[in-house]
């Protein structure tokens, strides 16, 4: 039993010290905000995730990630600017340094 609860300390210390060195590695790159959104917008044409725009129409799925550009670096966050090819729609989100979708909204006025 002793042996039982050791190896299960120790793969409990194992796992959070993986956890621990993922945690800060640092801002992402513009190429990795760019593909951040590119699935964020797939993801809102089944989903409402509470942004400004709500869910997409479901032709985005078939956007192309060359439609996706960053179109600034702000301090904390990027901005990526997408272009509906077809309808020229334009759909600006903001990502986090971390890689996280804060926002996404129709219009950059965050």
């Amino acid at each position: 039993m002793k042996k039982l609860i050791a190896g299960l300390a120790a793969s409990l210390l194992i796992m959070s010290g993986n956890v621990a060195a993922h945690a800060d590695h640092g801002k992402i790159s513009g190429q990795v905000a760019v593909e951040v959104a590119a699935k964020a917008a797939k993801q809102m044409t089944f989903k409402d995730y509470g942004f400004d725009i709500g869910k997409l129409d479901g032709s985005w799925k078939d956007v192309s990630s060359t439609s996706f550009a960053v179109a600034s670096l702000e301090r904390d966050y990027y901005v990526v600017r997408a272009i509906h090819p077809d309808s020229g729609e334009k759909v600006y989100f903001k990502i986090a340094g971390n890689g996280m979708v804060i926002d996404a909204k129709e219009t950059n006025d965050f």
